[in-house]
């Protein structure tokens, strides 16, 4: 499963490293520079000069952006720069197979440019010893559980994942590692095999357990956790973290299975448990299950959404993302297909399509079982261009609607939508569980969701296909498999 599969637009100028003839290019002195909007660096020529020395390929502000599409490895000392006007998309392995050095530079000229990685795109170091550095900035490599919990250990670091890594059999009784500030680059490798029982209550359960400090720049973003299977008594419970804290995950998704036994409400979400920072680009195929008494509460890809704003800064964010696990709850349980609880939180450009059920007086909604202001922060949620599909249930005394189990928010839905059909929700003023006809919130058929974009969703973000998504909208940027 790529991070991201389909390439932004670049108005057809990039420097492409292929298979194909080197055209538009001159080497000298170990730099390769773009003389064309549309540039071709071959990947055997590429290698053939690391083999003797350092090499920086650079796209100018003619091409603007490098396209890595031919695998590259090199296995001498030498330090391969790639130099972008704008952006540079890895869709080809690139490994590094000695102790050589890996150079990204982003927004070299521009300043909305970043790296990516897509489809079979990741870099790989074979020795952590290696050298990697992006826009100016040092990493630590490392590829084992025990090299990540030592690198942990000092707050505000820079680490990177070198190569993909299997913990399944390493038996966990709680989160690996239990705080992370700073950085963590994924470099487009997965984690997989991650098995947590964790049977204390009160715990933060994931991989990581609790995420982000005061500092803007704590990211975790181009990570894959794949196979992840937790099971957990009590706290709050993710999967790449338990609760997320400022700071900002990104280019991440997840696939695995949640048991929760639930002994005080517990809370979780496929992704993270709890987010009070920004989460965009992310997608989560993880299934939950609650059994026990009393209910918390339990989202698809966010257990709990907190928002807050601070001057013109607002956290408790999610955009361009997307969760397909099921839902089941118990009695209480706020329960969404997307986020359990919205507090004051927004949502943006997303979607759900797993089943969503819950006990009895519980509150189930395709997106969100509870959407509510976040008094405290005097904060408002807001929910825009926002959709779901799956089936929603409750239990005797449950509040259910196709979109919001329970919506108890100051106004701030717009082009929100859910399937009349496949929902089981076919009255359309039930888009909220308690609120007839709520404002913002509109039922469709599957007819009218296969036809064409709902009103208000962006062509420049959203996408149809008949044959991708079951002909529902999808993300441009992140299309599913």
């Amino acid at each position: 499963m790529a991070l991201l599969q389909s390439i932004p637009t670049r108005a057809n100028a990039a420097v492409e490293i292929s298979s194909k003839p080197t055209q538009n290019v001159t080497c000298n002195s170990g730099v390769c520079s773009a003389t064309a909007k549309k540039a071709v660096l071959n990947a055997a020529d590429l290698d053939g000069m690391l083999s003797s020395g350092d090499v920086t390929v650079s796209s100018g502000s003619l091409a603007q952006d490098i396209d890595i599409k031919a695998k590259l490895s090199w296995s001498t000392t030498s330090r391969l720069t790639l130099d972008a006007y704008r952006s540079i998309a890895f869709e080809k392995p690139v490994t590094v197979l000695s102790n050589g050095g890996l150079t990204i530079v982003t927004n070299d000229g521009s300043t909305n440019g970043d790296f990516t990685f897509m489809g079979k795109g990741r870099v790989e170091f074979k020795d952590t010893t290696s050298s990697l550095m992006i826009n100016g900035q040092a990493y630590f490599l490392f590829s084992s559980l025990k090299m990540f919990k030592q690198y942990t250990h000092n707050p505000g670091g820079y680490i990177a994942l070198a190569k993909n890594i299997n913990l399944s059999r390493h038996d966990l009784t709680k989160a690996p590692v239990e705080n992370l500030d700073g950085v963590l680059e994924g470099l487009g490798n997965t984690i997989s095999g991650l098995t947590i029982d964790d049977t204390h209550n009160g715990d933060f359960v994931g991989l990581i357990g609790d995420f982000g400090g005061t500092a803007p720049q704590d990211i975790i973003r181009d990570i894959g956790l794949t196979s992840v299977n937790i099971h957990a008594t009590g706290g709050c419970v993710g999967t790449l973290a338990g609760a997320m804290d400022n700071g900002i995950i990104t280019h991440a998704y997840v696939t695995g299975s949640i048991a929760l036994t639930n002994e005080d409400g517990i809370n979780a979400g496929g992704l993270v448990c709890g987010n009070a920072g920004s989460i965009s680009q992310t997608h989560a195929a993880v299934t939950i299950t609650v059994s026990g008494v009393a209910g918390g509460a339990v989202g698809g890809l966010v257990g709990l959404n907190q928002g807050a704003c601070f001057q013109s800064t607002c956290l408790g964010t999610i955009d361009e993302s997307y969760s397909t696990g099921a839902i089941t709850g118990v009695n209480g349980t706020m329960a969404g297909g997307l986020v359990g609880e919205n507090t004051g939180g927004a949502i943006s450009n997303s979607y759900a399509t797993g089943a969503v059920g819950s006990g009895s007086n519980g509150f189930a909604g395709g997106l969100i079982g509870s959407n509510e202001n976040n008094v405290d922060e005097r904060t408002d949620p807001v929910l825009s261009d926002v959709y779901s599909t799956g089936a929603v249930t409750g239990g005797t005394g449950s509040t259910i609607g196709g979109l919001v189990g329970q919506d108890i928010a100051d106004p701030g839905i717009t082009d929100a939508y859910w399937d009349l059909d496949t929902s089981g929700i076919a009255n359309p003023a039930q888009g909220a569980g308690n609120v007839a006809n709520d404002p913002g919130i509109t039922g469709l058929s599957t007819t009218q969701f296969q036809s064409g974009l709902p009103a208000g969703f962006k062509q420049s973000i959203w996408k149809q296909n008949g044959a991708i998504n079951g002909g529902y909208p999808y993300l441009s940027d992140l299309p599913p498999n």
